[in-house]
Formats: structure tokens, sequence, C-alpha cells
């Protein structure tokens, strides 16, 4: 900014009221070059940084970022792992973008003009902390109440510091001023209405981050005036405060033995939106129905056929070679009443056109491995070689069924690219 004097012995005082001081000093966001950025808001630079990085070394060291096993192997968080080994990823999903470039971009851009306010005043420990801690308590709201998403993104840790603009707002920060304040009311009501149009957006990492930037903002007090570090500072303070939080992170794991995730979320009275049995609307806005269908699909087989085909094959081998099976054969009709309830629920459960046919295979399957079952437990009575080659022969066609089923279900995918 520059004053002209028009008489050089002009006597007169020309002051910047604080309101400008505080603007001008991030102006330099939209005016000045990276290197000026950098000096002045190293903390952001360096996740920025972090985040590029991340991106990059998916693509040298694996299938790149939207593939879902490298997604993982890099980070991205898995809400159907209802254990305590997930938690180190609520943290990592945050760096790993499974979106690709345009979902980095997107985040990039958001965290270069929102967060540089937030890192002034709260300083870098406090910064890094709230960066992490909104992005982490995003993908704990997604593991609480999705059970088959695989999501990463920094959009979480974004929102969390739009929640943080609020709560500044609302305790009449001195420094937030309307030259910034009015911007982030509207960047905020554009992200959260976005949430709820575009598909394929994660409302509860969105919606799990900016509550919890609320909170963190009304609890976390925020200097008054501007805190400045440098660069070599800011970064250790950033790499050892992230460092000691995903240690933190991997204490559950180690340490809670007694009590699984499953178990704690019962008792505080989300146990059943954890497993899946509730869920909340306003969180499946975006779902899509074959998505849904083929998640059922697979669940049915990962967690009941595939265990009911390997516990059958185990007690036929150890029953077949022993005089009095009577162990085998109580397990063996346990597996069937199993299987009978399992026919039931495939075959009442309401399908769409598009994955009629692939439920109805998974409906065939089981048939035919409840045959097996009945075959399996009339060898282990009679000891017969008639039972026994038709058991063998029937799980031959199970085999087949299931080698169908799979043929299908990778069909299915492919059509709707999943």
């Amino acid at each position: 900014m520059r004053f002209v004097f028009h008489e050089r012995n002009s006597k007169r005082i020309f002051k910047l009221d604080k309101s400008q001081i505080i603007w001008s000093d991030f102006k330099v966001i939209y005016e000045s070059s990276w290197k000026t950025y950098v000096r002045r808001f190293p903390a952001t630079s360096i996740i920025i940084l972090a985040l590029i990085v991340l991106h990059i070394l998916t693509h040298v060291y694996g299938k790149g970022a939207t593939d879902f096993e490298t997604a993982r192997q890099f980070g991205a968080m898995q809400s159907n792992n209802k254990e305590w080994t997930e938690f180190p990823y609520l943290l990592t999903s945050t760096y790993q973008h499974i979106g690709g470039v345009l979902h980095l971009a997107s985040n990039l851009i958001a965290l270069y003009i929102i967060s540089p306010f937030i890192e002034r005043v709260f300083g870098t420990i406090r910064f890094v902390i709230l960066f992490n801690l909104t992005g982490f308590f995003g993908g704990l709201v997604t593991l609480l109440f999705t059970t088959d998403l695989t999501s990463s993104g920094a959009s979480s840790a974004v929102f969390g510091f739009l929640g943080i603009y609020i709560a500044l707002m609302v305790k009449q920060h001195p420094l937030l001023t309307k030259e910034i304040a009015y911007p982030m009311v509207v960047i905020t009501a554009v992200n959260i209405i976005s949430t709820f149009l575009i598909p394929g957006i994660s409302i509860t990492g969105h919606l799990g981050g900016l509550l919890a930037g609320m909170l963190l903002g009304m609890w976390i007090p925020a200097s008054k005036t501007l805190i400045k570090e440098g660069f070599f500072i800011s970064f250790f303070k950033t790499i050892i405060t992230t460092g000691i939080i995903f240690a933190i992170l991997l204490i559950p794991q180690n340490v809670i033995k007694s009590h699984s995730f499953i178990d704690v979320a019962t008792q505080v009275g989300l146990g059943d939106y954890v497993t899946g049995k509730k869920k909340v609307a306003l969180f499946n806005l975006h779902r899509d129905p074959v998505l849904d269908e083929l998640n059922w699909m697979i669940e049915q087989y990962n967690e009941k056929s595939v265990p009911l085909f390997n516990g059958l094959v185990e007690d036929y081998n150890n029953g077949i070679n022993i005089d009095h099976p009577t162990a085998q054969q109580e397990a063996i009709t346990e597996k069937i009443a199993i299987l009978e309830e399992n026919i039931e629920i495939i075959h009442n459960h309401s399908s769409i056109n598009e994955t009629n046919q692939v439920q109805n295979q998974l409906l065939i399957m089981n048939e035919k491995l409840l045959e097996a079952a009945k075959h399996a437990q009339k060898t282990l009575e009679t000891m017969t070689p008639y039972e026994s080659n038709a058991f063998l022969s029937k799980m031959q066609e199970v085999e087949d069924a299931y080698n169908q089923f799979h043929q299908m279900l990778e069909e299915l995918r492919d059509d709707y690219e999943y």
C-alpha cells in the first residue's frame, strides 16, 4: 500500500486500522509468489506438499491413487473393518486421495485458501492437531455409520477448518475481520450444499469433520495476535505432532484386548449403526442400489457361504476317519440349520433387476451346499460308499456354482465400473 503526500511538511499521521492490517497480511494468498506464501504459512505449505508427494508415490510404488489396493496401502480407510486396527487409517486416509488428481486438486485449493488464517492464529502445533483431529473424526463418523466404503481425502479436515471458522465467528475473534469471515461463510454454505447434491462425496466424512471443527474451535484457544514461525521450526513441529497423534492411534489395538470396537460402540448405543442393522437416512443420500446389492451378496458369500463350505469339508474329513463321529455329525446338523436359514434370507431378500440373476445364482449355490451337507451327514451315519460319492459329487456342483457366481459378480462389477 502506497501513500502520496502533497505537502512536504505535512504533520498528518496516517494509520491503518486493525482490519486493514490483518487483511493486508492475508492478501498474500492471492497476490504473492509461492516463496512468500511458504514463508508466511509454512505448516499449510508442508501439509500441501505432503499430500502431493504421497499422491505421486501411489503411482511410483503402486497402480495409482484410484486403485483400491494401492489406496489402502497408502492409507485409505475401509469402513467394513470394525476393529481397533482401523484407527490409524482414520488419520492416514486424510492424506491419501482415492478420487485421483481432481480430488486432490480440489482439496489443495481449499487448503491453500482457508488454512492460512487458522495457522496464524493457532500456531503450528495446534494447527496440525486441528488438521489431523478433524480428519480423524470425519473418518470415525464414516467408520461408525457406514459398512462398505473405502474412503480417503483431506476434505474432512477442510470441513473441519470451516467448522473452526464458525466457532471463531461465534466467539467473535478480534482478528477475524469481515474481509475474511464473509468469504468463509459463502465457502461453507456452498460446500455443505454440494455435499448433499454431488454423488460420490462422503457425507459422513464432511459432516463429521465440520462438527469436530466447531467443537475443537470452541475448545482450543486461538491467539489474539498473529503467530509467525520459521519454516524449519514449523517443519519439525508438523512432523513430530503428526507422528505423536499416529502413535496414539496405535494404542487401542495393542491395549484394549477385552473389548472390541463393536463392543464399545454397543455400550454407547451405536452398535446397530456400526454393524449396519440401522442406518441414518441423511448419510445414505448418495447410495447406489446396485452397489448396495453387490456388497450385500459379497457379504453373504464371504461371511456365511465360504465358512460353511470350509467347515463342512473339515467335518467330513475328520468324521470319515473315525468310528464314532458324533461330534462331527452334530456340527453338520448345526450347519444344515444355518444353511436353511441363509437360504430363506436370500430367497426373501428384495432384489433389483440389475442384480436379480446374481442373487439367484447365490441362492442356487447355497441350495446345493445344503444338499451336500445332508449327504455328508448321511455318509457319517451309514459310512457307505454310495453316500460318500454322492457327497463328493454334490460338492463339485457347489464348486461349479461358486465359480459361476464369481464370474457373474465380476461381469456385473465391470458393467458398472465398480
